[in-house]
């Protein structure tokens, strides 16, 4: 009798080991998923920033800029020379363009 119970205490602790090591093991992963976690969230603020900067870089060359000086345009200051079929070919400043017609 006093066998079986040396015996059942040791399949008991055997279980109880396992269940531990389990629980270790699922702890770990856990924490490893937390880690990636954390690291694709950063990435993602990563790719935010840098959405947002080609955003406003997109928004600065698709404003109008004066072909001769290059600097961009103010819808009052603004002249546009056309070809023939009335399509936009150029920008000027009023006084870049005068300076062209002399």
């Amino acid at each position: 009798m006093l066998k079986k119970m040396e015996i059942g205490e040791h399949i008991e602790m055997d279980e109880e080991m396992d269940l531990r090591e389990k629980i270790e093991t699922t702890m770990r992963r856990l924490q490893e998923l937390k880690e990636r976690v954390a690291e694709l969230k950063r990435r993602c603020e990563e790719l935010r920033q840098l959405e947002s900067q080609h955003k406003v870089q997109e928004a600065i060359d698709n404003t109008l800029r004066c072909d001769k000086c290059g600097h961009t345009l103010d819808p009052e200051q603004q002249v546009a020379v056309k070809d023939s079929d009335g399509v936009e070919r150029s920008h000027y400043h009023k006084e870049c363009f005068q300076t062209l017609l002399k």
